[in-house]
């Protein structure tokens, strides 16, 4: 059967009619699948460095001041058992890829010892009694980040800020889904918070300049030149980590405020702290002004706790000789895995979606990230990842449940902030089990056990009050460890 179209009052031949229809179902496509991507809501993860649970009046300080955040709180949910992993590297690849990081051999920060591929060396020195593994130096290429997830489905997708995740070129964000790039720092703002500095994909500022401040006004911009299209705003702040640096009226508005008797009464964190709520309430603010509030998806989090102990330097080491923070009640801080280093802030807003003051207690990961906003942009997970996270949408939205029972967590180093030797941890319930790698009698593993909802400090160890339980969750994390294939540390042969 030949077709003809009359195009004008023009009668067309066969093949320029199949050309014109081709043409136009292509143009039909288009303009379907822009209309569907239209339609979905933006994205914007907050993400704050350093920042512990308590850091906030959110979370009960009563010496920071966080307006803002609590602003965010009064009109999206708060959750109360938020986790992430001990130290900022791990974070940030579980948040992109909804994968507990031992999947990927990434237990550490990265650092120049951080190896391509990592391995758990044959033997150590011989005072040593455990082999430790080795991390891993980037985030592999061939990993699907959400923000690759997300682009696929027609959103724009646009980094800021801290990556942590490998050196440049080759493992940026440019390589792992984001289209726009301002920024791309290391552990913390190279050259210092104020410009001028040296920080990688930023264009020089003024002298003096904040960065936290420079971040929050190019991310505004984005959104006010947003186009048509959904976006997937990633702004991942330097700001709380050193070196400790804020503007200097604000340090000394906070140190007018210090009182021994309080938890928290570090002048510079505080300032550190506040620059970092304004930031938020900038974007806020900006969201409000183009009128998409309403239609955008707000995530506030932190990448592991709070530092417990003196570490500034500089001007004010002397002035100020207290701690940074404080996660009291919470025993520990970054770089351990008691809830002071793994339990953090985190405030989830979407107007329409998630009742205004919620709050939930139900234990959450950075993990979880990945799924939920794959399906709060109407994309598969894709099927050939594993992918550990689950999506929080039934309990963001009040209409459902987790379909899980237990939370893990691989840390494994010769000694951590806490005092302790490397270990990992399962969460069932509100039992927590922590495996201390061979730091028993004749190189066995110790234990240490935990009810959380009775005692959050982790002050009471129950191992020896209830072995049954202790040898059923350290099954579990047994079976946790080999399906992730988790570099584990042995000992070491070579040991005097």
């Amino acid at each position: 059967m030949v077709l003809f179209v009359s195009v004008c009052g023009k009668i067309l031949g066969p093949m320029r009619t199949l050309g014109i229809f081709c043409l136009l179902v292509a143009a039909t496509v288009t303009m379907e699948n822009h209309a569907v991507a239209k339609a979905r809501p933006n994205i914007i993860v907050f993400l704050v460095d350093d920042m512990g649970w308590t850091d906030s009046s959110v979370y009960g300080s009563t010496f920071y001041e966080t307006p803002n955040l609590s602003r965010l709180a009064g009109q999206g949910m708060r959750m109360t058992q938020a986790y992430a992993q001990p130290l900022c590297s791990p974070s940030r690849a579980a948040l992109l890829t909804g994968k507990y990081p031992a999947r990927i051999g990434m237990h550490q920060a990265i650092t120049g010892q951080s190896k391509p591929n990592p391995i758990v060396p044959a033997a150590a020195n011989p005072r040593q009694v455990v082999v430790w593994p080795q991390s891993r130096s980037h985030l592999p290429l061939s990993e699907q980040t959400i923000a690759e997830v997300l682009r696929e489905v027609g959103y724009q997708t646009w980094f800021l800020g801290k990556w942590h995740l490998g050196a440049a070129p080759r493992f940026w964000p440019q390589q792992q889904g984001f289209e726009t790039v301002i920024g791309v720092g290391g552990a913390g703002p190279s050259g210092g918070y104020f410009a001028p500095n040296n920080i990688p994909a930023l264009q020089p500022g003024p002298d003096g300049e904040y960065i936290c401040e420079r971040l929050t006004d190019e991310a505004c911009s984005l959104i006010s030149r947003r186009g048509d299209d959904p976006f997937f705003l990633y702004l991942s702040h330097f700001n709380v980590h050193s070196p400790y640096e804020a503007p200097a009226e604000q340090i000394e508005r906070f140190a007018a405020k210090m009182d021994p008797a309080n938890e928290h009464q570090n002048p510079v964190m505080a300032a550190m702290l506040y620059a970092m709520d304004q930031s938020l309430g900038k974007i806020m603010q900006r969201l409000d002004d183009e009128g998409i509030a309403d239609d955008t998806w707000l995530f506030f989090l932190s990448d592991n706790g709070g530092i417990h102990w003196h570490n500034m330097k500089g001007q004010y080491a002397e002035r100020f000789p207290v701690p940074v923070t404080s996660n009291a009640p919470l025993r520990g801080g970054k770089a351990c895995f008691y809830e002071g280093g793994i339990r953090v802030p985190m405030v989830v807003r979407k107007p329409g979606k998630i009742a205004a003051g919620a709050v939930c207690d139900v234990p959450v990961h950075m993990i979880d990230l990945y799924p939920t906003l794959c399906q709060i942009a109407g994309a598969d997970v894709p099927r050939e990842l594993s992918v550990d996270g689950v999506s929080l949408l039934p309990i963001l939205t009040e209409t459902g449940s987790l379909d899980r029972s237990r939370l893990f967590c691989h840390f494994p180093r010769s000694k951590t902030l806490a005092g302790t030797v490397g270990g990992s941890f399962v969460r069932d319930g509100d039992y927590k089990l922590i495996r201390l790698w061979f730091s028993g009698e004749q190189g066995t593993h110790a234990y240490e056990l935990y009810n959380l909802k009775q005692d959050v400090g982790e002050q009471s160890n129950l191992a020896e009050q209830m072995p049954q339980k202790v040898a059923e969750m350290a099954e579990a994390l047994d079976v946790w460890l080999e399906q992730t294939g988790a570099l584990l540390p042995r000992l070491n042969p070579k040991s005097n």
